[in-house]
């Protein structure tokens, strides 16, 4: 009888320390912090898109972390590139390249364990707060990926309409989404007031409590997505008399072939020729500077919180966007629209140690998935298609044979693709036609290579990443 009592007691005991090994194995898992900024191109102090960007917040985290100069997105359209991002898999894979498309409504991945969804499956407590899917509410916000979404809203307050569209050009946009969405005005109503303010006090606050389980903080910000409706303060930042407009040649179009010419619209010459490109840019770096403030303040609550120290860190845009040099929008295949911001930080602790480094080889944002799970010490998951990316972050100059690929695919033809290497940016379009250009030579992509027979074994080289087969555009029912 006693003997039995004692095993008893030895089972008690055993299980008890089991639960306390797990318990001290979650606490001791690095959490994440994970901040996305719509419609962020390259205009940002420590990637020198524009010279005159005031980004002071994400200038200094990038000293503190990893920059990665040449990230890429997987596509050039917000709900395809965080399509991507947050399932691990291609638009070409999946087949949602537009911001139409909802990959649940594919009985295939239905059931698909999304990057926030997989930290919850190993122990973490998943929590969202602005525009971190398409939508930050809704359906397009994938309410199951998270265990609480703290803030649905997303921008801006709109002006009162006697301030709205005073440029004059509304009815000058051939492309009804641009004439609605290509505004900017100076709003007289403090930050506070702004969803992606409250988005961003929703994480300092979250990062200020305390939690019993290991976290992924997402947090999204809407601006500089059009329109740019941005407290005056940031405007004064950028006075209209300073602005200095990008480069844009005349003839830029000439060596383009008809499948580059057709993502360029008219809403870039309108702007230009209408004499108001220099408001747009004030309006672009204005939402820029806004943008920062509200990373800013995540950043500094982290800073001040017990979390400082097992904190992964992501700071990202999900895409780029041509202010006029090209075109006036994303959806297209260029450097302007594919490039934008990435920096991840791994604390000391955590065996981080790479301040003020940068890393110059081109990745994309479809490696984020990956990546995380790699850094936080997760087991893989064999079915994203993203690589991992962690050892750049330990090791910048570490070689990197692989190139990132960007698709975009209109509905009015197939998938086109770039593939960007550490020297080229090469486009394919599936109608016909090619672009080459040596960013080394030539950063504004002013010279297409791609008929000039020298570049042809290049050319061979960088189209043996474009995907085989491309599954077919999915439009998600309407209800």
């Amino acid at each position: 009888m006693h003997f039995k009592l004692f095993f008893v007691y030895l089972s008690v005991l055993f299980s008890g320390e089991l639960a306390q090994a797990e318990n001290k194995s979650k606490k001791n898992k690095p959490n994440v912090l994970f901040i996305a900024v719509d419609d962020l191109n390259d205009w940002v102090g420590c990637l020198g898109g524009h010279p005159q960007a005031k980004t002071p917040n994400i200038d200094a985290f990038a000293d503190q972390g990893v920059l990665f100069e040449e990230a890429y997105c997987a596509a050039p359209l917000c709900s395809p590139s965080r399509t991507a991002i947050m399932t691990g898999l291609r638009p070409s894979t999946t087949g949602i390249y537009g911001n139409l498309n909802w990959f649940r409504d594919l009985p295939k991945y239905k059931e698909l364990v999304t990057l926030p969804q997989y930290f919850r499956n190993h122990g973490y407590y998943a929590v969202s707060g602005g525009k971190l899917f398409h939508q930050p509410k809704g359906k397009f916000s994938d309410p199951i990926s998270w265990d609480h979404q703290y803030s649905l809203g997303q921008g801006t307050p709109r002006p009162k309409m006697s301030r709205r569209y005073t440029h004059g050009l509304k009815e000058k946009f051939s492309n009804p989404i641009l004439a609605r969405l290509i505004d900017w005005e100076a709003l007289d109503q403090p930050k506070e007031k702004s969803a992606d303010w409250k988005a961003a006090d929703g994480a300092a606050n979250f990062l200020m409590r305390n939690h019993d389980k290991p976290f992924f903080l997402a947090c999204g910000i809407y601006l500089p997505h059009l329109p740019w409706h941005v407290p005056k303060k940031y405007f004064d930042l950028h006075p209209i008399e300073k602005i200095k407009l990008p480069k844009h040649q005349t003839n830029d179009i000439d060596d383009i072939p008809p499948g580059g010419r057709r993502m360029i619209g008219d809403a870039a010459k309108i702007i230009r020729d209408s004499g108001k490109w220099r408001e747009a840019v004030q309006g672009c770096l204005a939402a820029g500077s806004f943008a920062d403030e509200c990373v800013g303040h995540v950043l500094s609550a982290l800073n001040k919180s017990a979390y400082k120290d097992n904190t992964v860190v992501v700071l990202w845009g999900d895409h780029g966007y041509d202010i006029c040099e090209k075109t006036f929008a994303k959806s297209a295949l260029w450097q302007q629209t594919t490039r934008t911001p990435l920096v991840i930080h791994v604390p000391e602790k955590l065996g981080g140690n790479q301040r003020n480094a940068n890393c110059k080889k081109p990745v994309s944002l479809i490696d984020l998935y990956p990546t995380l799970i790699e850094l936080c010490g997760l087991p893989k998951n064999h079915k994203v298609e993203g690589r991992s990316i962690a050892p750049l972050v330990f090791d910048p100059q570490k070689e990197w044979p692989y190139p990132a690929l960007i698709t975009h695919s209109p509905h009015w033809h197939g998938p086109n693709h770039a593939v960007r290497s550490e020297r080229y940016h090469y486009i394919k379009y599936s109608k016909g036609g090619e672009e080459l250009y040596d960013m080394y030579n030539d950063l504004d992509q002013l010279n297409n290579l791609a008929n000039n027979k020298k570049f042809y074994p290049i050319k061979r080289e960088l189209r043996k990443w474009i995907p085989k087969i491309n599954t077919p555009h999915f439009r998600s029912p309407k209800k």
